[in-house]
Formats: C-alpha cells, sequence, structure tokens
C-alpha cells in the first residue's frame, strides 16, 4: 500500500562550527548534476520505524502529525521522494543512534571529503551560499527563509543535515533530513512550496 503526503515545509542542515557567507556566481553546467533532485512531494515507506503497509496505518498518519521526514534519493514510479516519517525528535533520534550503528558496522569511513554541508540561496547550487561543520544554528536574519538547495558533508564527517522550518525559540516546526551516506555528491533542490522556508539548520 501506498502512502503519499505533502509536506508544508523541508527543512535540512547540519551544525557546529559557525555560519560563514560567501559569494558565489550563478551555477554553471558541471554544477548541475545529471539528475533533477527537486524535492515536491513522498512517499512514505516508514513512519516512526514502521512500515507503512495498510490502511489502517496509512489512516493514521497525516501531515500534522509527522514533523520530521528524512529523503531518500529514490523515487517511485509518480516522481514521489521516499521517505521515513518521525512524529518527534525523539523517534528521529532513536532511528539515527541504531542506524549510526549498523553504518559503523558496514562502512569504513573515508579518509577525506568535504567536511560541511553547503547552503545556496538559489537552487543547483546557484548564488551565494553558506556552510556548516556540525551542531545546530538558528539562521541569522540575512539567511532566514532563503535557501533554495542543499549540498551535504561527506558521511567521512558527520551523519545527517536537518533543515528546520523555524528557530528553536518559535518550536523547530516541520523538519527535512538528510543522511550524507545517501546524499553526499547530489544537490536536493527545495520545490516551490518549501523554497526559502529554513530558518533553522542542524548537523549531526
Amino acid at each position: 500500500m501506498r502512502a503519499k503526503f505533502s509536506l508544508l515545509m523541508i527543512v535540512f542542515i547540519i551544525a557546529s562550527a559557525g555560519i560563514i557567507p560567501i559569494s558565489a556566481g550563478a551555477a554553471t553546467s558541471s554544477d548541475v548534476a545529471d539528475n533533477d533532485y527537486t524535492i515536491k512531494s513522498f512517499h512514505y515507506l516508514k513512519v516512526d520505524e514502521e512500515y507503512v503497509d495498510s490502511d489502517a496505518m496509512i489512516n493514521k498518519v497525516t501531515d500534522n502529525n509527522l514533523k520530521i521526514t528524512m529523503v531518500l534519493p529514490k523515487q517511485n514510479k509518480d516522481g514521489d521522494w521516499l521517505a521515513y516519517g518521525f512524529t518527534s525528535i525523539k523517534e528521529l533520534d532513536k532511528f539515527i543512534a541504531k542506524d549510526k550503528q549498523k553504518i559503523e558496522n558496514i562502512i569504513t569511513p573515508m579518509a577525506s571529503g568535504p567536511c560541511c554541508t553547503d547552503f545556496y540561496e538559489h537552487k543547483n547550487k546557484g548564488g551565494s551560499y553558506i556552510y556548516w561543520r556540525d551542531g545546530f544554528k538558528n539562521l541569522p536574519s540575512s539567511w532566514n527563509d532563503r535557501i533554495s538547495s542543499v549540498s551535504t558533508a561527506s558521511p567521512s564527517y558527520s551523519y545527517s543535515t536537518t533543515l528546520w522550518e523555524h528557530t528553536s525559540g518559535q518550536g523547530y516546526g516541520k523538519g527535512v533530513f538528510f543522511r550524507h551516506q545517501d546524499w553526499y555528491g547530489k544537490t536536493a533542490n527545495l520545490a516551490s512550496d518549501w523554497n526559502d522556508k529554513t530558518s533553522a539548520i542542524e548537523i549531526k
């Protein structure tokens, strides 16, 4: 059974050091991946680590109780991005703890790679950008509601990037979560409904 939902906001990122604004020119053809990773709608495979495989489960899940979406870099035949949903930060943290342990057992960390996630003001890594290494950061006013695309850090440096709709003082709102193992080397573009909506970023 297929569960398809639209999410009001999308949030990514990863943080710890500091946000450093950098001026960049428009994206060149070499910056744009062969595949279009514009994220518009989701097909949820799991919610809080339970498979969404029955009418009863689908009916229990709505946009209102899905707080965070983990996007996988694959789509179904209708173009919806495969995703895991989480109803709270606590449920997400439980998943991360188990998933990190699995990854450590099967992946040998790379010797080097980009240490930071890059956030761009335009799609396909266009315009100015900022980068963030690890931890949580409420965006300064100059970057609030400005992010349009994301390029994650290497999985050898950090695990994930989350974009939050609101600041921590405003309760975070909806979040969108990118596992670096899945997204490193790809550029995720935010669809029009979520473009320029990010107020905080988090890298773990």
